[in-house]
């Protein structure tokens, strides 16, 4: 079903609910202008306003200033206040997913979906923080810090549960979709290996749609026990998966747990865990994804591909094990031995200007103090995978220590500059992309003292959050536009910002909504 579909579905819907009721909410784009002339303010206050969603992870918003809500901009960021705080059944180390014009059995209902650490998703409405479904979660050990997804219709939700599969659900009420597959298998060593990263999903050039998830392993006892970095990819319309194994990936199959060499690999403990698992990239028409400390051997023959970014294809395959490229840097061994690795983070993507010449560029941070920028069509510089080295450039984190968040990338309208920006515990930098004889470069242009976790841009605005504190940036400069300090505690958790509303979860076990001007209601 097509989103123009949907929107008339809800339409339809929401019709039907007002012979029956007084009042419901206003579901939809408002109604074209009249035809005529019209001078600008006037031209701009009657086009429709389409309701935005945001699908999945992400560190770039899809929002914009043609939204339902006004939208938050640098000239009324100052203005955010606290809408709502609804308090979770327990703690969600995770990014909410947001999706509009949901029919569900009381109506239709802009709803945002929370995974939380036992593996419970939770659909509350977007305007009020009321539950509007919840569901018991999948039992099993453990926990999960993996954001949920919503595929490309709108219809079903994934999420990781602690059984170690991922399960789909009907969006407007929750109810499970068992059979054909359903739910997938993620791992058969559950008790070792978790699903840190959120779940993604991408439509490749071919057509096909595929839902990614990642694993790693647990933090206590600290890098131990018989896991497997591994990716599972999952054919949504015929429910096929593809795994990638970053330790072995010649046997591409879920491992169990102490097996033999036929059904279990002896390397061990390539985990990957980046807030983002895998990224797709649509000018390669490839996924990207970054490895953690483990043994590495591929530049000698072998399978194992610890601390690497490592690109597949869009269904998850690999050649007999090898990828379509790969990066590992030259000091790979000294990174693994002092777990300095780059599995904390994996590649952001730098936008260009429409005309530049430059190649696909991204960003790749990591535990070693350093930014490394890498051409996503050709990562080693050396036409293909199995090599060290290639990076185009590296340079020292400004604020030191190790990045274990998503940068986020920007191109701003006003410039046709594009941007990086960086947060850690440290601080927040901010960079612009400059050609020079030497090539591509980042330069940095401000440096923050204040610690963050993963940044959020939208409409020109750049958010993040840390312990107790969400604070709104003008990208630019880093000068603050606004600072609310009433959240809890802040570990994987980032912001989402759609249709003017900026909502984020917290150790407290509250999610928070806030906006500048009159709160939405669902009535």
């Amino acid at each position: 079903m097509s989103r123009a579909h949907r929107i008339a579905l809800v339409l339809a819907f929401s019709i039907a609910l007002a012979a029956h009721s007084n009042s419901f909410a206003q579901i939809g784009p408002v109604a074209p202008a009249p035809a005529g002339p019209l001078d600008p303010p006037e031209r701009d206050r009657r086009i429709p306003a389409v309701p935005v969603d945001w699908m999945q992870f992400s560190s770039t918003s899809p929002d914009s200033p043609r939204t339902a809500a006004p939208a938050v901009s640098t000239a009324n960021a100052s203005k955010l206040r606290l809408f709502w705080r609804s308090s979770l059944p327990e703690t969600a180390d995770t990014s909410p997913v947001y999706v509009s014009g949901v029919p569900t059995p009381d109506g239709a209902h802009d709803l945002l979906i929370v995974g939380t650490n036992r593996g419970r998703v939770i659909a509350i409405d977007a305007h009020n923080g009321l539950t509007v479904w919840s569901h018991a979660p999948p039992p099993g050990p453990q926990y999960t810090t993996a954001s949920p997804a919503v595929d490309p219709n709108g219809q079903w939700v994934y999420a990781y549960g602690l059984d170690g599969f991922v399960h789909k659900y009907a969006i407007g009420n929750g109810t499970e979709s068992l059979g054909n597959g359903w739910p997938e298998l993620v791992t058969l060593k559950g008790d070792v290996e978790k699903a840190s990263s959120a779940l993604s999903i991408a439509t490749a050039r071919d057509g096909s749609t595929h839902l990614y998830i990642t694993v790693a392993g647990y933090p206590d006892p600290g890098d131990a026990g018989d896991y497997q970095g591994h990716l599972t990819a999952i054919d949504l319309k015929t429910g096929a998966q593809k795994v990638f194994n970053a330790n072995c990936s010649n046997m591409d199959f879920h491992l169990i747990e102490n097996g033999d060499e036929t059904s279990d690999c002896l390397s061990v403990q390539s985990g990957i865990w980046a807030r983002s698992g895998v990224v797709y990239d649509p000018v390669t028409d490839r996924i990207f994804l970054t490895t953690g400390n483990g043994p590495y051997d591929a530049n000698s023959g072998g399978f194992n591909w610890g601390t690497s970014i490592i690109a597949l294809r869009p269904d998850g395959s690999a050649g007999a094990g090898t990828p379509l490229d790969s990066y590992t840097p030259v000091d790979f061994q000294q990174l693994t031995d002092e777990d300095a690795d780059l599995g904390s983070t994996t590649v952001a993507i730098i936008p260009l200007p429409k005309n530049s010449r430059l190649p696909r560029l991204a960003i790749q941070s990591g535990k070693d103090w350093r930014l490394r920028l890498v051409n996503l069509e050709d990562l080693s510089g050396q036409g293909g995978p199995r090599h060290l080295g290639g990076e185009i450039q590296i340079l020292p984190v400004p604020q030191g220590n190790e990045v274990d968040t998503r940068p986020a990338t920007w191109l701003s309208p006003a410039t046709d500059k594009s941007w990086v920006f960086v947060a850690n515990d440290n601080g927040i930098a901010a960079f612009t992309l400059e050609s020079t004889k030497s090539g591509p470069r980042l330069q940095q242009r401000w440096l923050r003292s204040d610690g963050g976790k993963t940044p959020i841009i939208a409409n020109g605005v750049l958010y993040f959050a840390s312990d107790h504190q969400i604070m709104a940036l003008n990208p630019a400069s880093g000068a603050v536009l606004w600072k609310d300090k009433s959240l809890g505690t802040i570990h994987w958790q980032s912001p989402i910002i759609v249709n003017g509303i900026l909502y984020i979860s917290d150790n407290a076990g509250f999610i928070s909504a806030y906006g500048t001007g009159k709160p939405q209601t669902s009535e």
